[in-house]
């Protein structure tokens, strides 16, 4: 019998795809994984063949990335190192609520 993940985040501020650089220097790739939810980065394109986001199988669990989180790369598209405050998110604020230019 395959194993069963309980879903325990159905936070929407990251989207499987989006490239992240981590309070360490890291890059990580968010994943489509219930619980390994980023990976580490692809040395390909940002891009599937399909031309949707490349997105990982996954490798990390949510505490294994540390923040603050900076998006670097949401949809294939680079959105100028913006750096996420997670916790507005969660308070269900606007978009331009929850993002803060550096």
């Amino acid at each position: 019998m395959p194993a069963i993940h309980k879903i325990t985040n159905l936070d929407d501020t990251w989207r499987s795809g989006d490239v992240v650089l981590d309070a360490d220097g890291n890059l990580r790739v968010r994943s489509a994984h219930p619980l390994w939810v980023w990976d580490y980065p692809d040395e390909g394109s940002t891009r599937a063949a399909q031309g949707g986001p490349q997105i990982p199988e996954g490798g990390l669990a949510e505490h294994d990335v540390k923040r603050p989180l900076t998006l670097l790369v949401r949809d294939g598209q680079a959105v100028a190192g913006r750096q996420i405050d997670e916790s507005a998110h969660r308070r269900n604020l606007t978009r331009s609520d929850h993002l803060s230019h550096p």
